[in-house]
């Protein structure tokens, strides 16, 4: 059998239309998103942190006003509909099945997940608060794993050691006896090989990504800082003539937010705007990591015949921070364990049962003791960045850790495991950029495969 051009044009017409169907059901499936993030910011929480941090509360109770506008079983209920009319459209095709499935179930247990934590918040009956405490981790757990006991010990252990070698004496002794008496500091747990990559790798990855980006690290001027406009001037730039089309629709705001953030699902950037003055070679690193990955995979997933592989498969959130890490290491050419702090906070509260405030009285005695010279302005500054760190973890309840930052550490290093494991071989790296998934996820892997651009 043989096709001529026009039954070719009529082929691609047909495709195109059955891939409309899908997006438009997928996109109505968006509007359901349970945006985690955005809906555990309180609306109190200047007011908490200055009561916090002038001893007049032990620990935050905050009002979480976006989590208590919500109706959860309405949610839920959108969500599921959405996702029956795509897994029933019979243009679906048949691969595509599980990723959209999973992509449903992962909405379905975020939003859960956020129900259980305003449960958490309002219930005064013990039993039932324990029975939800029960429920909210054991989810927690499934949708960002839990931190290993070994790992969290081994980092922990490591800064204390460093601080038991100084010679302290004064107000930096006291900080460190009142640290010691915070935390456990045993001796004798036993010390782990904790992973990093090969030389050979980091600078397989360091040439990949001086070529991978060079064109859109090309837009950063000659001069040492650049404001919020610059960069957000310098990102609409780098949209515009290094991705053109396929990035059509995409732009970039300066706005009150808590960090620098790519919305896929928007299709938008978001620059603080109260970030302040940005080095070079910050800015660098921001476009290796926001553009170069999280943009670039959102755009690159958008050109397949799979939508989700825009915002996202299941599972796939560990290896998407752990990429945006190891690019902004693989520039500057130097492996660094990231989001080690994160781990520590979270292993405190986890296996060491502490609350808010004893969290944070560690963390900034930690910190603190860790810098050259403790005055201060430095014991201020640990005490500011103590506070963020320790409410990172625990927003949204106030008091159960939160394990979604723990890709930071975790996406890092599997990142870094398996790029080790296809060092050289150029072929299967554009795998890694291809949609916002887990190359590593053999089920992941699978799915890239049978995909095919539209």
């Amino acid at each position: 059998m043989t096709f001529n051009s026009k039954d070719v044009s009529i082929l691609t017409m047909e495709r195109q239309n059955t891939q409309e169907t899908i997006t438009v059901q997928y996109n109505k499936l968006l509007e359901s998103e349970p945006k985690l993030v955005t809906n555990f910011v309180p609306m109190d929480a200047a007011a908490q942190k200055r009561a916090f941090l002038s001893d007049e509360i032990r620990n935050p109770d905050h009002t979480y006003a976006k989590l208590d506008a919500i109706d959860f079983t309405e949610r839920s209920q959108s969500i599921a509909q959405a996702g029956e009319e795509i897994l029933a459209d019979s243009a679906l095709n048949p691969k595509h099945v599980a990723a959209y499935e999973q992509f449903v179930t992962g909405y379905l247990d975020k939003n859960r997940l956020m129900e259980l934590a305003h449960a958490f918040k309002h219930e005064t009956d013990p039993a039932e608060k324990e029975r939800i405490r029960g429920e909210y981790m054991s989810l927690n757990i499934e949708l960002y794993g839990e931190p290993d006991k070994a790992t969290y010990r081994s980092l922990l252990r490591e800064k204390v050691d460093a601080i038991r070698q100084k010679n302290l004496t004064g107000k930096a002794a006291k900080l460190r006896d009142e640290l010691f008496e915070l935390i456990e500091t045993d001796n004798t747990d036993e010390k782990i090989k904790r992973f990093r990559p090969a030389d050979e790798t980091v600078e397989w990855m360091h040439d990949t990504v001086e070529t991978l980006y060079s064109g859109m690290l090309s837009h950063v001027p000659e001069k040492d800082t650049f404001t919020e406009q610059e960069v957000q001037e310098i990102f609409q730039a780098i949209i515009h003539e290094e991705f053109g089309e396929a990035a059509e629709g995409w732009k970039v705001d300066v706005e009150p937010a808590k960090s620098i953030n790519v919305k896929s699902t928007e299709r938008r950037i978001v620059i603080p705007d109260d970030r302040g003055e940005i080095s070079r070679e910050t800015l660098r690193r921001l476009i290796v990591h926001e553009i170069g990955v999280h943009m670039l995979r959102s755009v690159m997933g958008g050109e397949t015949d799979l939508e989700p592989l825009r915002n996202g498969l299941g599972d796939y959130y560990d290896s998407e921070e752990g990429l945006g890490t190891v690019m902004e290491q693989a520039l500057e050419g130097e492996f660094v364990e990231a989001g080690v702090n994160y781990y520590i906070t979270a292993g405190l509260s986890y296996y060491d049962g502490k609350d808010f405030r004893d969290v944070f009285e560690a963390k900034w005695r930690l910190s603190a003791l860790l810098d050259d010279d403790i005055t201060d302005e430095s014991i201020a500054k640990a005490k500011t960045s103590a506070y963020s760190g320790t409410m990172r973890i625990l927003r949204g309840t106030d008091e159960l850790p939160w394990f979604k930052d723990l890709a930071y550490y975790n996406g890092s290093v599997d990142t870094w495991r398996y790029l080790e494991s296809i060092r050289g071989d150029d072929t299967k790296f554009i795998f890694v950029l291809m949609g916002k998934a887990n190359p590593a996820n053999i089920a992941h892997e699978r799915i890239l495969y049978e995909t095919s651009t539209i």
